[in-house]
């Protein structure tokens, strides 16, 4: 029996399972789910910002109906511009950062029934074992991964409502933005994690134990997964077909070492 991997072991581990899981990807002929992918990605990324950017246009204009500016004064005037490109700029900046976190549990929440395929395609290739398919515990995965991503998304947008109180406090609040980075990563990858922990018929509180030992993984898979999703256009395609198959490499290497 090897010793277990510390944190950083653990870390350094998930961010090389990404390496292998792009060209095990390719050469196991698992190219193929991103047809799926590619029409989730692009109504997500398209159709998202589009209602984003329509809904701050329409706040702006709600706010600014109520706001009597209208003056020959050139002060009132240069604050009503101010106001309304305040408003433009502000109100777009904000929902694009709260949609940049939402938006990842949307996609994990859309693309739960394809990563649960991924992630159990990659673990038959591997170990050779087979597992056979019945249409209710297909659903019950999926069922399963949607409050996976909803109970993650609910716990890290209370730790964001927190921050917002936080921050405000010099060197604290620093460190709290930093950790909020981290608290999305590990989220982002227990998602992942837990697919393989689902055919293990471990039960989520099993599963979440089972993450907290193991928070290098979590952490490693998610903050890869993060700089995937990043890339414009492209990158939520890529990081949700991609991240399940590291995560699923990464724990049977972990659990092959006890």
């Amino acid at each position: 029996m090897e010793k277990q991997p510390s944190f950083f072991g653990q870390f350094g581990l998930a961010i090389k399972s990404y390496g292998k899981a792009i060209s095990f990807f390719f050469e196991k002929g698992l190219w193929m789910y991103f047809i799926y992918t590619i029409a989730i990605g692009c109504l997500l990324t398209f159709g998202g910002m589009q209602l984003l950017h329509a809904l701050a246009d329409w706040i702006k204009e709600w706010v600014m109906s109520y706001v009597n500016v209208d003056s020959d004064d050139g002060f009132f005037s240069f604050l009503g511009t101010a106001l309304n490109v305040l408003l433009a700029v502000g109100l777009k900046i904000l929902f694009f950062f709260v949609f940049s976190t939402f938006s990842k549990y949307i996609l994990l929440i859309l693309m739960s029934p394809i990563m649960a395929l991924i992630s159990e395609r990659t673990e038959e290739i591997i170990t050779g074992k087979i597992y056979p398919f019945h249409f209710g515990q297909f659903i019950k995965d999926i069922g399963r991964g949607v409050v996976i991503a909803l109970r993650n998304m609910c716990i890290e947008f209370s730790f964001i409502f927190l921050g917002f109180f936080i921050m405000w406090i010099p060197v604290i609040g620093w460190a709290y933005a930093l950790f909020l980075i981290i608290v999305s990563y590990y989220f982002y990858g227990f998602s992942m994690i837990d697919y393989v922990s689902e055919r293990r018929k471990m039960g989520i509180s099993q599963s979440t134990s089972y993450v907290r030992k193991h928070k290098g993984l979590a952490i490693g898979n998610g903050f890869i997964f993060s700089l995937i999703f990043a890339i414009p256009f492209i990158g939520a395609i890529i990081a949700a077909v991609i991240a399940p198959v590291a995560a699923c490499i990464a724990v049977m290497d972990v659990d092959s070492r006890k």
